[in-house]
């Protein structure tokens, strides 16, 4: 069979190491048809490529590379249903990974593991992938990349994993679909960026977990995607959260955090009935939650010094929720919809805080806004302040 480079490999080649990647080794394997099997391994040499191509249904493509001085890359392209792809990579430095099917019902595995350095993963799978799979292994190397995208994913499910890899990165785009899930790992690691992007995308779920210091993550779910759910969870030093959920009706938002100088954020725009929940744990933490549909509901609850809990909602009927302890803490509720009614309360244990509540709503006799403030301990300062509408009602609790 006449032996064929692709031109991706060739440029890398041409790009990567020069007079070392000359002498590597290639393996070029090309399928048409259906139930096929392809299978690559390379160990112990220099500068190893490997290329699959398949086309048709039912195959199957895997490619083992290990033990490289020098870089490494393996390329997998499927074009069809039910297939599977398959990378490993150990003991390599600077190894390239990527992976691209067209099709439905397709799976991709990309593992790089044993001090594989400086190295990248990335899966694609696109053109109506229904109830595909993709999954990225990168345990004990630092400086990765790994980038999932699915397009057009009718329950397709995305996950990534990076375990005691510190300054990596992961990324998760999922669009034009509906039931997508997306689960974004990190431990051990410092320095991580997880992002997880969804749109038009109804039913997705995104879960991030981070465990380390100064780390960051970013969920974007928005443009129709209803009944979406995000849940972010951290723990570490100097971490942030950051939630959008914008044009997404019925969703929820849970951000989870346990540390110190922690910042995490949820907005919630242009979306009716959502709910915000946002937990942290650790000194000098900041929470801010943004609603500005109808009916959502927002809850903060702090334990900490140096607080700051803020939930602005622009829409009609929110409920509003700040829980607070220790001291120095501040916390402030605005609901200023143009009509109907809030539903605030705050509630602080310790000395030293402030906490203010804002409505404007209308509200009736029979739908009043409601604003409660309960302090416990001295030298705190409450503020009520309602405009407009019938039938309000305010308490403020000092004890």
């Amino acid at each position: 069979m006449k032996v064929v480079m692709k031109p991706l490999a060739i440029a890398i080649l041409a790009a990567a190491t020069g007079s070392a990647f000359a002498a590597g080794s290639t393996a070029t394997t090309n399928q048409t048809g259906n139930n096929n099997t392809a299978s690559t391994t390379q160990s112990a040499v220099d500068g190893a490529v490997a290329t699959v191509d398949q086309t048709g249904d039912n195959n199957n493509a895997d490619v083992s590379q290990s033990n490289s001085v020098n870089p490494m890359m393996a390329d997998i392209d499927t074009v069809g249903n039910d297939n599977h792809a398959g990378i490993v990579q150990d003991d390599s430095w600077f190894a390239s990974a990527t992976i691209e099917q067209d099709g439905n019902n397709n799976s991709g595995d990309i593992s790089q593991t044993l001090t594989s350095d400086n190295t990248s993963a990335s899966i694609s799978q696109v053109g109506g992938s229904d109830s595909s799979v993709a999954t990225i292994t990168q345990l004990g190397a630092d400086n990765n990349n790994a980038v999932i995208v699915q397009d057009a994913t009718l329950n397709a499910n995305a996950n990534i994993d990076q375990t005691f890899a510190d300054d990596s990165s992961a990324t998760i785009t999922q669009t034009n679909g509906e039931g997508s899930i997306a689960n974004v790992n990190q431990h051990d690691g410092d320095f991580l960026t997880a992002t997880v992007n969804q749109s038009d995308s109804d039913f997705s779920e995104a879960y991030v977990e981070q465990t380390g210091d100064s780390n960051t993550a970013s969920v974007s779910q928005q443009n129709v995607s209803d009944y979406a759910f995000a849940d972010v969870m951290q723990q570490g030093t100097n971490n942030m959260a950051d939630v959008i959920q914008d044009e997404s009706h019925h969703s929820e938002a849970y951000v989870d955090q346990n540390g110190t100088n922690l910042i995490g954020e949820v907005d919630q725009g242009l979306g009716d009935r959502n709910l915000a929940t946002l937990t942290q744990t650790g000194d000098m933490n900041y929470g801010r939650i943004e609603q500005s549909g109808s009916d959502n509901v927002g809850t903060v609850t702090q334990s900490g010094d140096n607080n700051s809990g803020d939930i602005d909602q622009w829409g009609g009927n929110g409920e509003a929720t700040i829980l607070q302890s220790n001291t120095g803490n501040s916390a402030y509720i605005n609901q200023t919809a143009p009509a109907e009614y809030g539903i605030a309360s705050i509630e602080q244990t310790g000395a030293g805080n402030t906490a203010d509540i804002l409505q404007t709503g209308l509200g009736t006799s029979i739908d009043p806004n409601t604003a409660t403030i309960l302090q416990s301990s001295d030298a705190n300062t409450a503020s009520i302040s309602q405009y407009g509408g019938a039938g309000n009602n305010a308490s403020i609790t000092q004890m």
